[in-house]
């Protein structure tokens, strides 16, 4: 069960951040490769319950504060007696590209490896207390809200840096990648219904299709195309929830994959469940 929260968008009407409370009643379940390309942060509000990546089992305890870049897997294997109640704030990673990733460009996409991503309660305070001002700010919407929800929100990743040793050795301040990569993220996400060559992204970042390819793979820790999937299969979840006038193979063909036996099997492999099993009943996706 969830409840919204809030949430930004661009002026495109693509959401650019979001924030979200849910209460998970599940008990347990298998670890499924759940991830998705926006940032996430997560404080639990009460109960108790595990968050399963692919390095680690980690308690989930009041007042811990969790933390995922885009890409990373991570999934709610268990929870208590009293299941869990959780907070989730996503964002995009072009959300950051005009303030904090003008000096480390890729702080969304991956972090240094002794980086945990439970930050326990006691050590969480600061990141807790913005986190719950962003709260407010999309709940109340007051005059420049949006100005005060980006300001809370970098406020708390610089605490990130600081505190929690999240930085990365991989800096790309200053190159051609980092000036052109919000051109990137919009072409791919205008055409994502299209079939996209390596050619003209690369063009768009003003890069050499082989250099390109090398430098987004640092940066974001996944393969283009894997990433290109990634958003598509976001779209899909979109589509799926909220227009249910299209079919699957209408779905399919506007996320970009050309018949539906490849955009099921994308599907499964991100999400763990079939297009089919999320639109016909009330299936929770991992989070």
């Amino acid at each position: 069960m969830s409840e919204p929260i809030g949430e930004l968008f661009l002026d495109n009407n693509k959401s650019l951040l979001k924030m979200w409370s849910i209460f998970v009643d599940l008990k347990s379940r298998p670890f499924e490769r759940h991830s998705h390309t926006r940032f996430e942060i997560t404080v639990v509000n009460s109960g108790s319950g595990e968050y399963t990546t692919e390095n680690a089992v980690y308690p989930m305890l009041p007042g811990d504060v969790f933390v995922f870049s885009s890409n990373e897997v991570h999934c709610i294997t268990k929870t208590g007696k009293d299941g869990l109640n959780i907070t989730n704030l996503h964002f995009e990673p072009r959300y950051l590209i005009d303030d904090l990733s003008a000096s480390y460009i890729n702080f969304c996409f991956f972090h240094s490896d002794d980086f945990c991503n439970r930050i326990e309660s006691e050590k969480a305070e600061v990141l807790r207390y913005h986190h719950n001002l962003i709260k407010n700010e999309l709940s109340n919407k007051s005059e420049q809200y949006p100005l005060a929800i980006k300001s809370h929100l970098l406020l708390l990743l610089i605490n990130l840096l600081r505190e929690h040793n999240y930085r990365s050795d991989f800096d790309l301040k200053n190159s051609e990648a980092a000036l052109d990569i919000l051109a990137v993220y919009d072409y791919i996400d205008k055409h994502l219904s299209e079939k996209l060559t390596l050619e003209e992204i690369s063009k768009v970042a003003n890069l050499s299709p082989n250099y390109f390819c090398s430098v987004f793979k640092k940066l974001h820790s996944v393969s283009l195309w894997d990433y290109i999937t990634a958003r598509r299969i976001e779209k899909a979840v979109r589509l799926i929830k909220y227009n249910e006038s299209l079919n699957m193979l209408d779905i399919a063909l506007e996320c970009g994959f050309n018949n539906t036996v490849n955009f099921n099997k994308a599907f499964k492999k991100h999400k763990g469940i079939t297009p089919s099993e999320l639109k016909n009943t009330n299936y929770l996706l991992p989070h």
